[in-house]
């Protein structure tokens, strides 16, 4: 069998510059698999590695993306998991990526770059982001050893309001929604902020809260109408009854939510022992021995948030 002469090659950058043109920036894999808990950390481990062969940086415009995966072996998405954040969305992924049989993309920045490329260019149409976007998929879920069966994507909490978007491209695909008891959301947050959670990172329009709101430097304040947002966007794609739409609450328990997405997924559980033992680290840092979740208290809770939960929870 000859070899796609991008084989091993992804993208994972999309920028554009003031002469109104995309770049697209390629990386060299080569034989590292992506088992890392987020994508980034993989291309930065690689980033080191390719400058030890040439300073040289590789890019090219989107079409060339396009016209690449055409023609590279590639597997179709088994599942898409959107989630509301330290809801245990990193866990399943490292629960599944350990396996040379499954492709795990864990929050790759290109495809939120691709998601809100209008934000830089008003007249990208959504047409044209649909081309990126399955382009980018097909290169990151390459068949590189030729063993891989399943191809689970993972996307930042925000893209919840991509629901609809991403629905339209992808409906015979399985869409596995993630959310969890929100003082607990907000406590995980205060510890280790996501960016989400920072206001003036995520735009509040794309985030679906009060512009006009001044949150004075209350960061848990901010996330909470944040999170609310999450919880209400997976009330009305609850509501809207898509055969393949799957909802999950981190409190039900880690091993009810891995088996649940095994049996959705068809992705099997290949070595219980070795699960156990990756499970008994933390998801996101895999060296440090995980010692539970501290408990929330009550400068984390906030009225309407809660009651956007408990209206989830009543739903599901």
């Amino acid at each position: 069998m000859s070899l796609h002469p991008l084989r091993n090659w992804i993208p994972f950058a999309l920028t554009y510059d003031p002469a109104d043109q995309w770049i697209l920036s390629w990386i060299d894999l080569q034989q590292r698999r992506i088992t890392e808990p987020f994508f980034d950390e993989t291309i930065q481990i690689s980033k080191w590695r390719n400058l030890e062969r040439s300073p040289l940086k590789s890019l090219s415009d989107p079409e060339f993306l396009i016209a690449a995966a055409q023609g590279i072996p590639h597997l179709k998405p088994t599942a898409f998991i959107f989630h509301v954040s330290r809801c245990g969305s990193t866990l399943l992924t490292q629960a599944f990526c350990q396996e040379e049989e499954n492709i795990v993309i864990a929050e790759a920045p290109l495809l939120d770059e691709i998601l809100r490329a209008n934000e830089k260019d008003p007249h990208l149409t959504s047409e044209q982001q649909e081309k990126w976007f399955k382009a980018a998929l097909n290169i990151m879920g390459q068949q590189r050893n030729f063993k891989e069966s399943s191809y689970t994507i993972k996307l930042d909490s925000w893209h919840l309001h991509f629901y609809t978007l991403l629905r339209s491209w992808f409906p015979d695909t399985p869409f596995i929604f993630l959310f969890r008891k929100p003082e607990e959301v907000l406590a995980s947050q205060e510890k280790r902020r996501g960016v989400h959670s920072v206001p003036g990172i995520i735009s509040k329009a794309l985030l679906r809260i009060d512009s006009s709101v001044a949150y004075l430097g209350d960061f848990n304040r901010y996330t909470a109408d944040v999170i609310e947002q999450y919880y209400l966007r997976i009330i009305e794609v609850y509501q809207q009854g898509h055969p393949l739409n799957f909802f999950a609450d981190y409190g039900d328990g880690v091993s009810q939510m891995i088996s649940s997405f095994s049996k959705i997924t068809g992705i099997k559980i290949k070595d219980p022992l070795k699960l156990q033992n990756r499970l008994a680290f933390h998801s996101k840092s895999p060296n440090e021995p995980f010692k539970g979740d501290l408990p929330a208290d009550s400068r984390f809770t906030y009225k309407h948030l809660s009651q956007a939960y408990q209206q989830l929870k009543e739903l599901i």
